[in-house]
């Protein structure tokens, strides 16, 4: 019983170890409230995502776009 215990925690162990631990991250950019933009970044990790989303951000001719992560 052991054994057969033993090897499905072994099984278990090994195709958790397959999959995939990356998370897709979005970017969406709003102006007065009203979604404007939306990318799928290609980073994954949330500090890379951030910084590429936050490029997004900018004030153009009075009008702010917000970018957010997600």
């Amino acid at each position: 019983m052991k054994k057969v215990f033993y090897l499905v925690i072994t099984i278990l162990a090994v195709s958790l170890s397959f999959t995939s631990c990356k998370k897709e991250w979005h970017c969406t950019c709003s102006l007065d409230n009203k979604i404007m933009y939306t990318k799928d970044l290609q980073t994954n990790t949330k500090s890379k995502a951030e910084t590429e989303c936050s490029a997004y951000d900018s004030t153009v001719t009075g009008q702010v776009w917000l970018c957010t992560i997600y």
